[in-house]
């Protein structure tokens, strides 16, 4: 390929749409089959995590365990979500859909997917449930659609 020419890679929507079917059936799977090995039971409070970071920064020196604990959760869920939105947003962005309206129906949709899982959870003998999570999770999807979106500036069509 000569210098400077540009690849085009073009993957179909329905191959798209497979993968977050896939997705979808994956994420699903492992957050049920996870449910009940977790620290706690029920989180309640938005941002807990983060205000006890903060506390605990404000209060002097932080062990490095600490932070991991308090923000592996965060993480986890951002990245759970991250390719579901990639995916998602692919699927929903055509040139006749404005992009705003794909990012929101693609945070939309995430956030109502995540709060199944959730409420699923609610109702297993060893639930583990958490607002955090969807909270995350409905980010991750987003941060997932930024990449969607970011593919039109390296050139990737998909179609």
């Amino acid at each position: 390929m000569p210098k400077g020419s540009v690849r085009v890679v073009s993957v179909k929507r329905r191959t798209t749409v497979l993968l977050l079917i896939l997705t979808t059936i994956l994420i699903a799977t492992i957050t049920l089959s996870l449910s009940g090995k977790a620290y706690a039971k029920v989180d309640p409070v938005p941002f807990r995590e983060i205000r006890l970071l903060l506390a605990r920064i404000g209060d002097g020196p932080t062990p490095m365990p600490l932070i991991v604990a308090l923000t592996m959760p965060m993480i986890l869920n951002l990245l759970l979500f991250l390719p579901w939105g990639f995916l998602m947003f692919l699927a929903l962005d055509t040139s006749e859909r404005p992009t705003l309206q794909s990012y929101l129906l693609t945070y939309l949709v995430a956030m109502g997917f995540s709060f199944a899982v959730e409420a699923s959870q609610y109702f297993l003998p060893t639930r583990v449930t958490d607002i955090n999570d969807v909270i995350w999770n409905g980010f991750g999807a987003l941060i997932g659609a930024f990449f969607g979106h970011l593919r039109k500036r390296i050139r990737v069509s998909f179609e």
